[in-house]
């Protein structure tokens, strides 16, 4: 019998797992694999890195404070329905741990860096053979700062021969978090019309927000805003520290979510994707990242480094893996109903991040790599080396014109 592979379906995919439709939001996968082995006589020797900060509260100014004022409104005047006076109700037993910490990393987050690192010195023993030496850069923001140190720490304490040196800066956000100024391409013309329609076509916010209020429209100026305002909250509370109500994982319907997660990814792939509306700003800018990978590497050699550590943020890794075709994510989709199926922006959960694992051989002139994305072995349109994801390091230096 002939078995043929079934296209990829986003939607099953999330119904499979609703907490997917957290995009960015979701966890770091635990339940990390073994690497294959290099190829006989191949040893490690270096790990060039890019990461994303970890679990965070979420982000949006004043998101936690903005939504209760509504809530808090709904609820003084007796407009709330019984589903939403539930929710109100659990919402202000946590409101207190959450009140003021929009984009604070939380101990969970701090948790997964130091996962991480121990996952690298358990895979990779020879790295840490004698003498260690990492540099770790960082960009201003304080969550991806006590992230880099998570990381650092968790080595340190497992290596007594580990050292760092660590800084964070302006200097480093040159290609950290590069700063593009957002092209007309992503906030006017085709773009973002598609980008409305897709929204306004498939996300009914009258009709949640019915659920919740009696009078939504003397309540809320932005429904479709509230309403995704509310999905961001919801998909973060699997990153908090404290106990969360499970009624309040139950606020969205998992058709909701998952219709709510697809308009986001769509917003993500058009900023961070090879979308062919807009200019690709964001992409092509992170050539600069890709070139620092590649000085820094021989640079690196050449002194005493065998760790460089990079923390940043999932636009910038999102970017990037977009840039270098990292698991298909240089995908090019005109249809927006089918950018969903080809990139996926759970794929950069908190603290998700790019390892290259560097080998040389005694009797084998070519550098080899392998490549790990979130502790997986992944794939960049290149012809591999060996299987378990390797290439050599000649091929990724023409990777990018």
């Amino acid at each position: 019998m002939t078995a043929f592979a079934q296209p990829f379906s986003a939607y099953d995919a999330v119904m499979a797992d609703i907490e997917r439709a957290g995009g960015v939001h979701v966890l770091y996968p635990m339940d990390q694999p073994r690497p294959t082995a290099a190829p006989k006589g191949y040893k490690p020797f270096y790990v060039s890195h890019l990461g994303r900060h970890g679990a965070r509260f979420a982000l949006g100014g004043t998101v936690y404070e903005d939504v209760l004022a509504v809530w808090e409104s709904a609820h003084e005047k007796g407009w709330l329905t019984p589903e939403g006076e539930q929710f109100y109700k659990d919402y202000m037993s946590i409101y207190p741990s959450l009140a003021r910490r929009e984009g604070q990393l939380t101990v969970k987050g701090q948790d997964q860096l130091r996962f991480i690192a121990e996952q690298l010195y358990r895979n990779y023993p020879a790295l840490f053979k004698g003498k260690t030496h990492a540099v770790a850069t960082s960009t201003l923001v304080h969550r991806v700062i006590a992230s880099m140190y998570s990381f650092l720490g968790e080595a340190a304490a497992l290596d007594k021969d580990f050292t760092y040196e660590a800084d964070y800066g302006y200097p480093y956000q040159t290609y950290l978090l590069p700063d593009t100024i957002d092209s007309k391409a992503d906030r006017e013309g085709e773009a973002l019309t598609k980008y409305r329609h897709l929204r306004d076509s498939i996300v009914d916010s009258r009709a949640i927000l019915a659920r919740w209020f009696n009078h939504a429209d003397q309540l809320v100026e932005n429904p479709t805003g509230f309403v995704f305002d509310m999905h961001t909250v919801v998909s973060t509370l699997d990153n908090v520290d404290f106990p969360v109500p499970t009624r309040l994982y139950s606020l969205f319907t998992a058709q909701e979510r998952y219709t709510l997660w697809r308009v986001a990814n769509y917003r993500e792939y058009q900023l961070m994707g090879r979308c062919p509306d807009t200019e690709n700003a964001r992409v092509t800018v992170m050539q600069v990242l890709y070139q620092d990978f590649i000085d820094k590497a021989e640079s690196d050699w050449a002194g005493d480094v065998q760790l460089r550590l990079r923390f940043s943020h999932d636009s910038c890794l999102m970017s990037f893996l977009s840039l270098l075709g990292v698991n298909g994510m240089d995908a090019r989709v005109q249809d927006p109903l089918e950018v969903e199926n080809c990139w996926q922006d759970y794929n950069v959960p908190m603290a998700s991040n790019l390892q290259l694992i560097f080998f040389r051989s005694k009797r084998n002139p070519d550098i080899l790599f392998q490549l790990l994305l979130n502790g997986r072995e992944a794939t960049l349109p290149l012809k591999m080396a060996a299987p378990g994801s390797f290439y050599r390091w000649e091929d990724f230096k023409t990777l990018v014109k």
